[in-house]
Parts: C-alpha cells; structure tokens; sequence
C-alpha cells in the first residue's frame, strides 16, 4: 500500500493539477476549494529585503494558522505596506502552499534632526532605523523648523532637502558622498557643507554636475592660491561665475568664469 506521505503528494498533485481548469470557472470554484489543507500556507519567501527581516514582514501577513494561499492578496499587501520601511510589495502565490513576498525598501538618504538624527528617504519618509546601529554615513539636513514627534512625514522644507540630495547623489556622486551638511540658503537656494575641503557650495537648486565641478575646479585654484587653506564659499549662483568668498580676515573675494578665470 501507498505510504501517507506518498498519498499526500498524489493529492497535492491531483489538486494542484486542476486549479488551472477551475480558474476558467472564476473566483467562486476557488472560494469552494480554498479551505482544502492542501492550500494552508506553509512557506514564505521573502525578497529584496535589506534592513527588514523576513520574520518582520511575515508577521505583518498575519497569516493565522489556517490562512489559504488563496487568501487576499490585497489585504496583505495594505498590512506589510503599512510598515514604514516598505515603498511597494509585490506578492505571489506558489500553489499549492507557498507565497511570494517581493518588497522594495525605502532607501535612507540623509539624517534629519527631531532633535535626535533619524533617517529621511528622497520623498520625506521617517525611517526606523537606528543610525548608530547601521553606521549610516549620509549627509545630515539642518532645518530651523521645529519637527512633530509623531507623522510619517518630514515637514516640506526637509522633505524639498532630502529630494535635493538625491538629486545630487544621481547628479554628481563623489560631491555628493562628501556632503556634512545641508541647508536652505535662501528662497530656491542651498548651502552644502562640504566635509573636505571644509567649504559651504551656494547654489540653486537641480544644479547640474557640470555647473558644480566649474565650482570644484574654482575651489582648486582658489585652494593653491591660499596657500591649501579652503575659502569660506564658492557661490554657484551666478551665470557663467564661480564666486569665491573667503574669511574676513583672508583676501577678498575671487570671481572665476566657467572655463577659466
């Protein structure tokens, strides 16, 4: 005689052979089948996950114990989206009793100060990560602003900054990587402190990589006439100049033309 186990995967076999046909007859041939044991959900494979553990997102499911791989596919991706750490999921099902989980992680961008630093990603998320834990090496944003303790978003004026350093980051990586700080200079306006050489770079917004390494080149030549020692600012604000503004007690300030001086 067949053993159990054997019979068991000849019933798995048989049902599972007959989904695709009753799929044709719609939603309610599913309904009717889908408390049968052979569709209890016994393995999750979680994917894409980086800070997110896999027990962490299959706690989200809330499965129960009798739950169906034929369950809502909808409802569990409203709870594992709820969590704050998730952009979008994805799920699908492996029948007879597996499911899918493929989620996409929001990516830290920069620290935010609330006073303690969190994490910010380019839209403005709060991030529950813990920054000394991680070690996350990532441009930190002043604001003057008082920020809520509680809210899924940043206020806008943080939000706008942390949208800029990911715009920075896709525009001119290395200057990007070097940012210590990020600020509002004025209306349309940042200042990025640089963490070497120790220089604030003013410039609009949506700078291109073009505009800041003219800026980076002016830095250079303003660095070796100063003997190696940094300018207070090298202002991007202007067209076709690059405007070096040192410390009061240094030489005045310098303009270079895009190109040369």
């Amino acid at each position: 005689m067949p053993s159990q186990t054997m019979t068991r995967q000849l019933k798995i076999l048989a049902v599972t052979a007959a989904i695709g046909p009753l799929t044709f007859w719609g939603p309610d041939v599913i309904e009717a089948v889908s408390g049968l044991e052979v569709f209890a959900v016994r393995e999750v494979e979680v994917t894409g996950n980086k800070i997110l553990t896999k027990e962490a997102v299959v706690d989200r499911l809330a499965l129960g114990a009798f739950a169906s791989v034929w369950g809502d596919a909808e409802v569990w991706r409203e709870r594992i989206i709820a969590d704050p750490m998730v952009r979008t999921v994805h799920i699908r099902r492996r029948v007879p009793s597996g499911l899918l989980i493929r989620v996409e992680e929001r990516a830290p961008i920069a620290l935010a100060g609330t006073p303690m630093l969190e994490a910010v990603d380019a839209e403005g998320y709060r991030l529950p990560i813990d920054p000394m834990r991680y070690r996350l090496d990532l441009p930190i944003i002043s604001s003057k602003h008082r920020v809520p303790e509680n809210g899924a978003l940043f206020p806008e004026d943080i939000r706008a900054l942390a949208a800029e350093v990911e715009h920075l980051t896709a525009t001119h990586q290395e200057f990007a990587h070097r940012i210590s700080t990020i600020r509002w200079h004025s209306d349309g306006v940042v200042a990025v402190r640089l963490q070497s050489p120790d220089v604030d770079f003013v410039m609009p917004l949506h700078t291109t990589g073009i505009r800041i390494r003219e800026g980076e080149s002016a830095l250079g030549h303003a660095m070796q006439e100063g003997a190696g020692r940094p300018p207070a600012e090298v202002d991007l604000r202007f067209l076709e100049q690059v405007v070096i503004r040192r410390y009061p007690s240094s030489a005045p300030a310098s303009t270079f033309t895009a190109g040369g001086r």
